[in-house]
């Protein structure tokens, strides 16, 4: 696992779309941010790119990804 923190919109862009992978948010929250990667969870709205980054930024989150190719795993984390 390679560990990698991004938050510049064209850096989270290329990550999720490598990975063909979508944005999203639970229904009815602000910042319970994800990555859809296999079809979609009823309790999920999906988002543009845009959407996230402003949601992230809003909220304080950065996104920390596995960044070897084909891995997807990622978590949205607070900071300062």
């Amino acid at each position: 696992m390679s560990l990698r923190i991004i938050i510049k919109s064209a850096q989270i862009r290329g990550w999720i779309d490598e990975r063909s992978g979508r944005p999203a948010r639970r229904r009815n929250t602000d910042s319970d941010l994800a990555v859809l990667f296999d079809g979609d969870k009823a309790d999920y709205e999906t988002l543009n790119i845009d959407e996230l980054v402003e949601t992230m930024k809003a909220n304080h989150l950065v996104l920390l990804v596995d960044q070897e190719a084909g891995k997807t795993f990622h978590k949205f984390v607070q900071h300062g």
